[in-house]
């Protein structure tokens, strides 16, 4: 599972890079389905993702006979953070609503999880937290790089071949009620959707 993992996470990465530097299909589509699929194995999975336990044994008793209760509710909740966080990245790198406000939510919860890992990693020196600190650490640090990124940034990358829509957006956004700047920013875009 942890290859998959890695798999997962580099293919977003490697997605939403490629995204920002041109424009292909179904890029939103492949962004998402596999944003959405490594949240719910971090969600689903966690206990025995993060506790490097193989799938094919995700299941049995004796998988879990070294492993406290403590740790598998523990590994529980790292999960939920980590599925928090990798939505809330994808929200903000999809520039959907809400997109910094969850994020902010997933990074301030990921904080104590963080010190505990780190506590206990100084403490025991065991492989477990030191991979979970890295994990968490990647993560987080995707996170940290999206939170400070404007979304303003965002859509002047992605749509760099099209400046007169940038500021139709940039406009919308200062205001966000205004009916007649939608209307622009709507014709705008179907023009460009056009073009390309």
């Amino acid at each position: 599972m942890k290859q998959t993992e890695i798999s997962i996470g580099l293919a977003i990465l490697l997605l939403m890079v490629l995204r920002l530097c041109f424009t292909y299909p179904y890029a939103a589509l492949l962004i998402t389905l596999l944003t959405l699929l490594l949240s719910m194995l971090y969600f689903v999975f966690s206990f025995g993702l993060l506790n490097q336990i193989r799938f094919r044994n995700l299941f049995k008793k004796e998988s879990y006979k070294d492993i406290s209760i403590l740790r598998v509710i523990g590994t529980m909740g790292t999960g939920l953070v980590l599925s928090i966080l990798s939505i809330s990245i994808l929200f903000k790198f999809q520039r959907w609503p809400y997109g910094n406000i969850i994020l902010l939510i997933g990074l301030a919860s990921v904080l104590p999880i963080v010190t505990v890992v780190i506590f206990k990693f100084f403490t025991h020196k065991n492989r477990f937290y030191k991979t979970l600190l890295i994990r968490l650490t990647i993560i987080s640090a995707v996170g940290i790089l999206f939170f400070f990124i404007k979304s303003e940034t965002l859509l002047a990358l992605k749509f760099r071949d099209f400046p007169e829509y940038v500021e139709a957006v940039k406009n919308e956004m200062k205001d966000p009620e205004n009916l007649e700047l939608q209307k622009i920013t709507n014709d705008i875009r179907l023009k460009m959707e056009s073009t390309e």
